[in-house]
């Protein structure tokens, strides 16, 4: 009986794990954002990671530019986000850590 429960156990723990967001960290990068649009293009990575939280504190008033952020979050599984699946992860942010160089689009 113990073996049986085990197995319809095991399927679904296996399941839970590979869904499980990353552990919170501290991450670097440029943030893009737009009217429509964010990303984080993480330091050291190729790819672009959506954006989830308030990162008004980098963003110019209005509403379209670029800045070199560090922002502690989650960082989601592997996946396609974000207009047309242009982000291969999202990141909640928790909190934006520090700014420089904000750039408007001009």
């Amino acid at each position: 009986m113990k073996c049986g429960s085990l197995r319809l156990v095991l399927p679904i723990m296996l399941t839970a794990c590979a869904t499980a967001p990353i552990v919170g960290g501290t991450y670097s990068g440029s943030y893009f954002y737009n009217f429509e649009f964010a990303y984080l293009t993480p330091v050291g990575k190729d790819e672009r990671w959506c954006v989830d939280g308030d990162m008004s504190s980098a963003e110019l008033p209005d509403g379209w530019g670029t800045s070199d952020v560090v922002v502690q979050g989650v960082v989601e599984p592997v996946g396609h986000y974000g207009n047309l699946g242009a982000c291969q992860r999202i990141i909640k942010v928790t909190k934006v850590l520090q700014v420089k160089d904000r750039r408007g689009r001009g």
